[in-house]
């Protein structure tokens, strides 16, 4: 695993080593009297592995650190997206146009608050209701980009087994899909569902975002468990191009996709708790 030896993580993790050894210990020896694995205490060192406030305290109590590490730790505060995300907000900000295929969740930009809360929680087990906050309200944030006269327009493809999946309760769903259709008023943005019974399509195999500038310049961008990437290179855009095509010659039109949105709002689990 490949590891930015100047990321947070892999210098708090030196941090870790700095005073273990300066105490004389192995980190055999240091598992054993914190009651930590071995194998926990070497990823933490090498930035391999993120380090719980549990595990920190217990350092600092066994090395005599004065609460350094602990306190040290506030960076996970900070760190609140996956790698090249961070880059990824920035170009979303000045994109002209954003087509966006989504088989997993409702995209980022057309969430409601609870329903991102929900993906939050069930994403990020570790984080607290405070770092679930912050990043429910950065994804809040984001859409002001579609709210002022001047921004993107929006093409959204979603599988309809995305708007039938349960995120949280049935009230919780009910307000997306009605998000979903007063956000489909907007002049600039369009939503099509990929209906069940389309079967195998181009893009089952990644979720991904093309992002075209105002130049003309079009990147894409896709993410998987550990980060996102940007692909820019032509043959590579051509790919993503024709999957997005493909993906959107067996979604339903948008007026016919509105209509199906209205047929689930209507059915038993998101009609009533």
């Amino acid at each position: 695993m490949t590891v930015d030896p100047y990321s947070p993580q892999a210098i708090w993790g030196r941090e870790l080593r700095h005073y273990r050894r300066q105490a004389g210990l192995t980190q055999a020896r240091l598992a054993e009297r914190i009651n930590f694995s071995e194998s926990l205490i070497s990823g933490a060192e090498t930035g391999q592995l993120a380090a719980s406030a549990a595990f920190a305290e217990a350092c600092d109590r066994e090395l005599d650190t004065g609460g350094t590490l602990l306190r040290t730790l506030d960076f996970k505060k900070a760190h609140r997206y996956p790698t090249g995300f961070a880059e990824y907000l920035e170009v979303e900000k000045k994109t002209s146009m954003i087509r966006w295929y989504e088989g997993l969740c409702i995209p980022g930009l057309l969430q409601t608050p609870d329903y991102a809360r929900e993906l939050h929680r069930a994403g990020r087990p570790g984080d607290t209701e405070e770092e679930i906050e912050a990043l429910v309200a950065t994804r809040m944030e984001r859409q002001t980009i579609l709210t002022g006269t001047t921004g993107p327009t929006l093409w959204a493809l979603v599988d309809e087994p995305v708007l039938r999946r349960p995120v949280g309760s049935s009230k919780i769903m009910q307000a997306q899909i009605e998000h979903l259709l007063e956000a489909t008023d907007h002049p600039r943005i369009s939503l099509q569902v990929i209906p069940f019974d389309t079967g195998a399509h181009a893009g089952q195999t990644c979720c991904f975002i093309l992002l075209t500038l105002p130049g003309g310049t079009t990147v894409a961008y896709s993410e998987d468990l550990t980060g996102g990437r940007f692909f820019e290179r032509p043959e590579d855009l051509e790919h993503w191009l024709l999957c997005y095509e493909s993906v959107k010659s067996v979604a339903l039109p948008v007026k016919q996709s509105a209509e199906l949105l209205r047929r689930i709002m209507k059915e038993e689990h998101h009609g009533s708790e």
